[in-house]
């Protein structure tokens, strides 16, 4: 074949077509995979195609009843519209009814929605600290997502068994969250946190001494073993600093893509980074030492000879019994209320508490005799349960030097131990001095 002069074989042009058509399925080859390959960059971006947009807020805790351990919900914005609805599981009543359920251990809480800008609105109010963390995520991660708060928000599914350590309004968010990163959460904070349930609960609410002796007098030797972070994540500010240490391995970067904050009044000493347990043995030697001194100083006068005339005579032989009464309406009432947790009720980690041996419906007895004993009455008795008291305690403090009993409250016997002994050595020496005469 000519073509201007020259000639082209057959074969050569097939190898010309040939040629032509494998550098063209080549670059078009090329070009499909680098436009379907996902790089960290690419995919982090992913989030924005989608409608919605997710937020975890946290709100810091107060020092007002249903607030000590502060608040989270998950906001979802609706890109098109602006709108952002709030999820939270936090919904509880606190009726006559759902006081009896909360005392034998059976206390329900639900899910609820509300309207985003005036939740933060109520809480700007209230002058409580705000931390809003947009998430990152990818499109399936937000559908995931969606799909599990449309499904808690339905009338079958909305109540809970509630449980502060393990099952709470911030552990549902935690594995909603979580169960949508298909366990990336909880794969990334299972290091130790270097603290015990018992900790967290001294680092919330060391600041409140009356609070902080009552939950680590109830808290039983269940909660002293050692947890990891996702296990703390139970308290709103750890699941917080979490979400800001976690990566998104769909997305090849921080799970957190923006935070802000809002302070309308003082800065909450939670949201810092530092989770230091506070100590409190200085406050705790000081009240024992104090009312063991007091005890100790009435028990002199009420125990010594009140021959011939003494105006002070009758302060002196009843200031000790009225202490006493007193010791046993507050200390012993929590004795009862401990009997009542851990062998009624269902509160698992109250039970198997070693601090039986200082506080128990005994103890509650000291009140009733306390005050027969400043009319002269029951003297013997009083003796006698002072005593039993006492042993009780010290066979307590005894028991904390074998290995089965391992319970964390030295602080309960710092603050008890010094009065209990001495009521119960006020005690025997008042038996000795009845059996004398």
């Amino acid at each position: 074949m000519k073509i201007s002069g020259r000639t082209i074989n057959p074969p050569t042009r097939h190898v010309s077509i040939l040629l032509l058509t494998g550098l063209f399925l080549f670059f078009s080859f090329v070009t499909i995979t680098q436009a379907g390959v996902e790089t960290p960059e690419r995919r982090s971006d992913l989030d924005s195609h989608s409608l919605f947009e997710i937020s975890l807020i946290t709100i810091a805790p107060t020092d007002h009843l249903f607030e000590w351990f502060g608040h989270t919900v998950l906001s979802v914005k609706n890109r098109r519209t602006g709108n952002a609805r709030a999820y939270s599981f936090g919904g509880f009543s606190f009726g006559v009814d759902d006081f009896l359920m909360f005392t034998m251990g059976n206390f329900k809480f639900w899910s609820y929605s509300s309207d985003t800008v005036k939740l933060l609105e109520r809480y700007r109010r209230k002058g409580r600290h705000i931390v809003v963390q947009q998430l990152r995520l990818t499109s399936l991660q937000t559908d995931r997502i969606m799909r599990q708060l449309t499904l808690a928000m339905k009338p079958e599914n909305r109540f809970y068994e509630y449980d502060h350590f393990r099952d709470n309004c911030a552990t549902r968010l935690r594995n909603i969250v979580d169960r949508a990163l298909e366990g990336a959460i909880r794969r990334q904070s299972s290091e130790s946190a270097g603290m015990t349930i018992r900790d967290t609960v001294q680092r919330m609410t060391a600041h409140l001494p009356a609070l902080n002796f009552l939950l680590q007098f109830l808290l039983s030797s269940g909660t002293d073993q050692p947890i990891n972070h996702w296990e703390t994540m139970f308290l709103p500010d750890r699941l917080m600093a979490v979400f800001q240490n976690t990566n998104n391995p769909e997305t090849g970067s921080p799970l957190v893509a923006k935070r802000s904050e809002v302070v309308p009044g003082t800065e909450s000493p939670f949201f810092r980074k530092e989770t230091s347990v506070p100590q409190t043995k200085g406050r705790d030697w000081g009240f024992g030492l104090t009312a063991g001194l007091m005890l100790m100083v009435s028990a002199w006068f009420y125990l010594r000879p009140h021959g011939g005339e003494n105006r002070f005579r009758g302060l002196q032989e009843r200031a000790y019994p009225a202490l006493v009464a007193l010791f046993g309406a507050v200390f012993g009432l929590l004795g009862v209320v401990l009997f009542f947790m851990a062998v009624i009720a269902s509160h698992k980690d109250v039970y198997w508490n070693e601090n039986f041996f200082l506080l128990n419906p005994l103890t509650f007895v000291l009140l009733p005799l306390g005050l027969m004993r400043l009319f002269g009455r029951a003297t013997r008795a009083f003796s006698m349960v002072s005593i039993l008291c006492a042993v009780g305690a010290v066979i307590g403090f005894g028991l904390q030097l074998l290995p089965a009993f391992s319970q964390d409250n030295g602080q309960q016997i710092r603050v008890l131990l010094p009065a209990l002994f001495i009521i119960g050595v006020t005690g025997y020496l008042e038996t000795r001095r009845s059996d004398r005469s």
